[in-house]
């Protein structure tokens, strides 16, 4: 009874590993809206952990398999290198996790409380009536997110504080 319970375990976790593929094809639909400064690296970890997924699914079968036709010396060292790659498919997932959450984070939402006459923002607990709870666009975007900045001057701007150069 033990190795019957045995096998039906393991073809349960085949059973949720097949399943975990399928959603997996959700985040690649996200894909599109990875920032291109990580975009290569967070789509790379995402093949190498559907790889593992497909690895598990794989190995799950074959110990299901070893062990139905009891021949568990090779199921028991096929099951120590499912534990094994467990580990990496594990830390890899959170690698993702961290890097998606990490865009997430550097994205800017909501309300921004900015003057209408100077373009300084208000730091969201910042005291309205405290200079130092502002600080230029360019300080704020750079804190919050992986933006830096280059200046330039356009056109109409140009015109007006340089009318002699411009043309």
């Amino acid at each position: 009874m033990q190795h019957i319970l045995s096998i039906v375990m393991i073809l349960s976790g085949a059973v949720v590993m097949l399943f975990s593929l399928v959603k997996t094809r959700e985040l690649h639909i996200l894909t599109p809206f990875i920032p291109k400064r990580s975009k290569t690296q967070i789509i790379l970890a995402m093949r190498l952990h559907r790889g593992l997924m497909l690895f598990f699914l794989l190995g799950y079968c074959v110990v299901a398999g070893l062990f139905f036709f009891r021949l568990s010396f090779v199921g028991e060292f096929l099951v120590g290198l499912v534990f094994l790659f467990g580990a990496a498919f594990v830390l890899l997932g959170l690698h993702i996790q961290a890097r998606m959450l990490l865009e997430i984070k550097n994205t800017l939402q909501g309300l921004l409380p900015i003057c209408s006459s100077c373009k300084k923002i208000r730091h969201a607990e910042g005291d309205p009536h405290d200079p130092a709870s502002w600080s230029t666009v360019e300080k704020f975007i750079s804190a919050k997110t992986s933006a830096d900045f280059t200046h330039s001057i356009c056109p109409d701007c140009l015109k007006r504080l340089y009318p002699g150069l411009y043309k």
